[in-house]
Order: C-alpha cells, then sequence, then structure tokens
C-alpha cells in the first residue's frame, strides 16, 4: 500500500513513502521528529490511508535517506523551504494537513505560520520548541551537560581505539542504547516497535550520519531552543496539538503556551503515551486526526 520511492524535494534528494487516496478527502504531509525518518510515520500513515486518505512522509534533511543539511547556514528556513516543497507535491498543490511529531511538529507550525496557503490546517504531535526538560542542556556542548557528555564520549572513544570490544561488549551496548531510546521515547518501554529501534541504530551506525545528526543538534539547540522560532500568534489556520502525558521530551505543560497564543486549537491530552503516540498507539492517534480533519470540513474538490 506505501510506495517508497526516491525523490528531488526543494532541491534536496530524499526518501518519499506515498499513498494515494480519494480526490474528495484531505491529504496528509508527514514530518518525523529528530533522528526519526519517514518510517516512523508507517502506521499512522497505514490507518488514515486505509480510511481513503492521500498521504505522503518524507525524510527531512540530515535524516534517513536524504541529503544533510547547508552546515554554513540556518538551519529553520531550510527546513521551513523543504515542508513547503513537500506540501506542494502531496497532493498536486492542493492544500493539506500537515502532521508533525517533535522537531517535525515545530517545522508544521511554522509550515502553518508561514505558508498558511498550502495547509487546510497542522496536527502537532509533541511540538519541540516549547517547554522542554533541563537535562536538553546536552544538546549544547557549551553547557555543563553538554561538556561532560562531550568528555564521556571521547574517554570511550578513547578506550574504543585502543581495544576492539566483543560480541558480549557489542550486545550489551546495544541492549543499552535500545533500552535508553524506548524508555525516552515511550511511555512504556514494551509500546515501542522493534523496527523503529533498529531504524534509529541503522541510521547512527554510519559515522557520516552521526557526525550529521551531531551538527544539526548544535544548530537545533541554538535556533529552536535558546529562542522559540515559532509565533503562535501569527498561526491563522487551526492547529490539533496531541501529547501524551507520559512524555519525557516535551512538556505537557506547553499546553498553556499554546493556549494562550493559537487562535484555533485543538488539544488532545493522551494519557499513559510518551513522545510519540503515532507509534504507540497509532489507532488512537488516526482516530483523532480524523475527527480534526472533519471539524475542518475538508472536501477537496475534484478536478
Amino acid at each position: 500500500m506505501i510506495q517508497e520511492e526516491r525523490a528531488e524535494i526543494g532541491g534536496v534528494a530524499t526518501r518519499a513513502a506515498r499513498t494515494a487516496g480519494r480526490d474528495d478527502l484531505p491529504a496528509f504531509l508527514f514530518l518525523h521528529g529528530f533522528s526519526d525518518s519517514a518510517s516512523g510515520w508507517r502506521r499512522l500513515q497505514r490507518r488514515l490511508a486505509e480510511a481513503g486518505h492521500t498521504t505522503l512522509a518524507v525524510d527531512q534533511p540530515s535524516h534517513g535517506d536524504a541529503d544533510p543539511v547547508r552546515s554554513d547556514e540556518p538551519v529553520i528556513p531550510q527546513f521551513v523551504d523543504f515542508a513547503a516543497a513537500a506540501a506542494t507535491v502531496t497532493d498536486e498543490g492542493r492544500p493539506v494537513i500537515v502532521v508533525g511529531n517533535s522537531l517535525g511538529g515545530a517545522h508544521a507550525l511554522l509550515l502553518g505560520q508561514h505558508h498558511p496557503d498550502l495547509v487546510h490546517g497542522v496536527v502537532a504531535i509533541s511540538p519541540a520548541s516549547f517547554d522542554h526538560p533541563r537535562w536538553f542542556g546536552v544538546l549544547d556542548d557549551d553547557s555543563r551537560a553538554g561538556r561532560t557528555l562531550r568528555r564521556i564520549r571521547a574517554q570511550a572513544e578513547g578506550r574504543a581505539s585502543r581495544k576492539t570490544p566483543n560480541a558480549v561488549q557489542r550486545v550489551l551496548g546495544r541492549s543499552i542504547a535500545d533500552g535508553a531510546i524506548r524508555n525516552v521515547a515511550f511511555g512504556a518501554p514494551w509500546r515501542a516497535p522493534g523496527g523503529f529501534v533498529e531504524d534509529i541504530r541503522n541510521q547512527l551506525r554510519d559515522q557520516s550520519r552521526r557526525d550529521a545528526l551531531h551538527d544539526l543538534a548544535r544548530q537545533v539547540h541554538a535556533e529552536y531552543f535558546d529562542a522559540t522560532p515559532v509565533d503562535l500568534g501569527a498561526i491563522t489556520v487551526p492547529v490539533q496539538a496531541i501529547w501524551g502525558t507520559r512524555d519525557r521530551l516535551v512538556k505537557l505543560s506547553s499546553r498553556a503556551t499554546l493556549e494562550a497564543g493559537l487562535a484555533d486549537l485543538d488539544f488532545v491530552a493522551l494519557p499513559s503515551m510518551g513522545h510519540m503516540p503515532q507509534l504507540e498507539a497509532p489507532g488512537r492517534t488516526a482516530k483523532h486526526i480524523r475527527r480534526f480533519a472533519d471539524r475542518l470540513a475538508v472536501r477537496t474538490p475534484t478536478d
């Protein structure tokens, strides 16, 4: 049902995962979060496709199989331009509903802010750049936490260069890393799909990908967290915000900021879910998104 292909979107070579749907139903564009990829939307994409919707999920720059961002330029304009280009190809230029998670949630809101002509509405799932826990300081190399992490990483790399880990050490290290991903991103670790953890691991296995994500993390900290780039008051399209009550990456307290800033907000709190409810509870997430689309009374005309 989901067809994957190489594509060039906004001058960025990337991977696109598509489903074809009915012309009288709204189309959806999916923007993943940091270190994720288009693959993270498969569960939700299938459910919306089964309901007849056209969908497009893409690897954002510096993720998955996409070209990296240009490191000598601010990254926010690059991501917004990419999202705008993806919106225009999702449903043959007709406005779409853009769905984003985490970093992609911030990009979805920015798309609604800067290109309201391209979107009917925005679904922001735990969007980044709002209320984050203090440990997010590890993304800033100049912070105390960042310096500590850099020192630990240097020591680990030094030990690794002197001694190649044996099979038991590799399995143990992978188990610890997998457990960390499951515990941080999900409300209940056992609800994390095995394929998702494998996709994250595959991205980090390649040294060039690790370097690209590390460089991007520093830019993200400066551009998204030091100063919030989203002007909620400038967003005129309807917004649905979906949050897991056990989100450990973006605090549920962000709700107050969104309610104060957005003119048209539908807020959904999913009990016991974590940062990625589209993976933990794709059926419930799809139900709320479809309800939001129905409320917008979006019915695109046939040609």
